[in-house]
């Protein structure tokens, strides 16, 4: 260089900053986490977990990493109040195990709404007409909506009777008197 350009001691800090390399993200990264894990269990990071599971919640079934965010918010709180990180695990763990216990079950029973039957659970407590005299403990046949089934009943039914589905195996319907 000339004996006219600046010298690096004589630029503006800006220009020294930019002069200097920067890290990478993975260095930056591998540098958060070299740290003690006082260091990254900030709230900030028990946030990000806990939009990180409700994300991957929408990705699966099951709701098992949503039953996790009560304890990720917990041990946000509970972070952001300045605790240290066994009181932080401790709300993590205690807030995850309610979640597993109460939430969990909760979800899964309004939302897994067992709707309305098909197929042959539909013929649970649908009414039919013997084809055919069913004995006490027998077997015979009905006709229920428009088809013909194999019955078996613990009480004897006549032909042309009247009966209610009370249960379907397999291809047999366990029928009782309408009535």
């Amino acid at each position: 260089m000339g004996d006219d350009a600046p010298r690096m001691e004589e630029l503006p800090a800006t220009i020294q900053d930019a002069a200097e390399p920067a890290l990478t993200f993975w260095q930056q990264i591998a540098d958060f986490l070299s740290g003690s894990p006082e260091d990254w269990l900030s709230w900030e990071v028990w946030l990000v977990a806990t939009l990180v599971l409700l994300l991957a919640e929408v990705l699966t079934a099951g709701f098992v990493l949503a039953a996790f965010t009560p304890g990720t918010v917990l041990a946000t709180i509970v972070a952001a109040l300045g605790a240290s990180m066994p009181v932080q695990v401790f709300a993590f763990s205690a807030g995850t195990v309610l979640g597993l216990i109460y939430l969990r079950p909760l979800f899964l029973r309004r939302v897994m709404d067992h709707g309305i039957p098909t197929n042959v659970d539909a013929l649970v407590g649908a009414i039919g007409e013997t084809v055919d005299a069913i004995p006490a403990g027998g077997v015979g046949r009905v006709k229920v909506r428009s088809e013909e089934w194999r019955a078996r009943s613990t009480e004897a039914c006549d032909r042309g009777a009247r009966v209610r589905v009370i249960e379907v195996q397999g291809n047999t319907l366990t029928v009782s008197h309408e009535g």
